[in-house]
């Protein structure tokens, strides 16, 4: 090795023919001369030029799924790091939040809408090359745990009644920081050429997240992607279905990735099952058990609802721009096989099994002078919630999200919009008499201004809701089997919604 460099890569672009990503040096960085203000701007597939924002990065990070992140030159390596932070004063409403007694049990209980959500990321690289041409290298993402669990108990006091509890989770600001951890998100490493295509073995790099395409949460935080970790309830938060976050995301995956070919390339990938590269076994003996991440047949409800097994995958997608108009379009489609066995029925069903991942995608993103972005997404198949098995007998899930962008470089500002909507089984089990599909569908409204090299303003506004006839969402209960009188009336909560208003900014290098 005859060099080492130290890369912290700003206003990164991502190569239309090339597929890679080029770093700069951060030190005695002016900013981005496109903008007045210096902004990094994020140069997408497409064509279409848009303000960094904290959920894509933007103002350092290069585009996900680059595969070199720089180009060293032969017999060189690179190192990058890339570090942001993210900080915004949130307001949230959503059904259930003031206690009225829905449920019962919550009767006196109110949760505040209004504190101050962030995060912050690490990422490492490494890009090397030897010197008759081959590239090779990692990537490595940390990430803030900001999910602390309560850990306290409540004791008693003189009187015989109950002190409020000590050691848990918003209790102490000092606690919860202290308690704090970070986490290995994303992992990989790649070997190949550009001529050749790449290899990739590691987690956030299937078929399913790589290439998928306009589906327009990459913008302002992220929408529904980004607010399901916030403090609305999980039950209140539409579900966001895609590949680019949740169970596939995060899947230990091998990978070979084609070279682009006249605007063409494509994908192949497999999963032997969806944990990551860091667990163990997990099993607690020979035959398998509890949190056994290997298990091919099992008799534990959680093995059986939310593990596939065996997934491959397809993708192919073309790229090219005309004139003043870009474009990206792509086709993915994914089969797996299951964890065997069988989950006791509701509802008077019998045991009931699951059925693979059956998926295919189609998206397509077309920009118009590098400014104004139009796109959409559709996905349907043998798929439930998120990245979960659907049971033998269940409803084919659906769904589709449509979006645009539009840039105003001098300003420099990016406003846009999405909307998706998503209909699947929602339950581990058939649905009955009484019950429709459930549908999880959302709304996000945001605005991203370049501040200066390294920094934007972030202000955003999202509306989400669920529905499922027979389904108490407060509750969790199953209300299809209940008279006609049970299933009616505002006590059955079938629909809940949430929204989310939030400004903030966000900084990163």
């Amino acid at each position: 090795m005859r060099s080492l460099r130290l890369l912290l890569s700003v206003g990164a672009m991502l190569s239309l023919m090339a597929g890679s990503a080029y770093a700069s040096r951060i030190i005695g960085q002016q900013g981005n001369p496109d903008t007045v203000t210096g902004t990094g701007v994020v140069n997408e597939l497409d064509g279409f030029q848009e303000m960094g924002g904290p959920y894509t990065g933007g103002q350092g990070l290069e585009a996900e799924g680059a595969a070199p992140f720089s180009v060293p030159a032969p017999g060189t390596i690179n190192m990058r790091i890339n570090s942001f932070v993210n900080e915004f004063p949130m307001m949230t409403w959503f059904s259930g939040q003031n206690g009225n007694g829905t449920p019962e049990t919550n009767r006196g209980n109110k949760i505040q809408g209004f504190g101050i959500y962030g995060w912050i990321r690490i990422d490492l690289g490494i890009d090397g090359q030897t010197k008759n041409g081959i590239k090779y290298g990692a990537f490595t993402e940390i990430r803030e745990n900001n999910t602390t669990n309560v850990t306290g108990s409540q004791t008693a006091i003189p009187g015989g009644t109950l002190g409020n509890v000590n050691g848990g989770f918003g209790q102490s600001a000092s606690a919860d920081s202290s308690g704090n951890t970070l986490y290995v998100r994303h992992a990989s490493v790649y070997l190949g050429t550009d001529q050749l295509g790449f290899l990739r073995i590691g987690t956030g790099i299937a078929p399913m997240t790589l290439y998928e395409t306009g589906l327009s949460d990459n913008f302002d935080i992220g929408g529904w992607i980004s607010f399901s970790s916030s403090n609305i309830p999980s039950n209140m938060t539409p579900i966001w279905p895609w590949a680019d976050e949740g169970g596939q995301y995060m899947a230990a995956t091998i990978i070979y990735t084609s070279p682009v070919i006249a605007g063409f390339d494509g994908a192949i990938g497999f999963i032997p099952n969806n944990s990551t590269p860091f667990d163990g076994s997990g099993c607690s003996a020979a035959f398998g058990g509890v949190g056994c991440a290997t298990q091919s047949a099992s008799d534990f409800a959680g093995d059986i609802e939310n593990r596939y097994r065996n997934e491959v995958s397809v993708a192919l997608r073309y790229r090219n721009s005309f004139g003043p108009v870009g474009m990206n379009i792509s086709g993915i489609y994914s089969r797996s096989g299951v964890v065997n066995g069988t989950v006791p029925g509701a509802l008077g069903l019998g045991n009931v099994r699951m059925k693979g991942l059956n998926v295919a995608d189609l998206g397509a993103s077309f920009s118009l002078f590098r400014a104004w972005n139009i796109e959409g997404n559709v996905m349907w198949g043998n798929i439930n919630n998120n990245w979960a098995l659907q049971p033998d007998g269940g409803k084919d899930a659906l769904a589709w999200t449509v979006g645009t962008k539009y840039t105003f470089m001098q300003v420099p500002l990016t406003i846009g919009t999405y909307y998706f909507d998503y209909r699947y089984n929602g339950l581990f089990t058939p649905l009955v008499s009484g019950m429709s599909a459930r549908t999880s569908r959302g709304l996000d409204v945001g605005a991203v201004y370049g501040l200066g090299p390294g920094v934007v303003l972030v202000a955003e506004y999202a509306w989400g809701e669920n529905s499922q006839d027979g389904f108490n969402f407060l509750t969790g209960n199953n209300l299809a089997a209940a008279t006609p009188a049970g299933r009616t009336g505002a006590n059955l909560a079938n629909k809940v919604w949430a929204q989310v208003l939030t400004a903030g900014m966000s900084v990163r290098f």
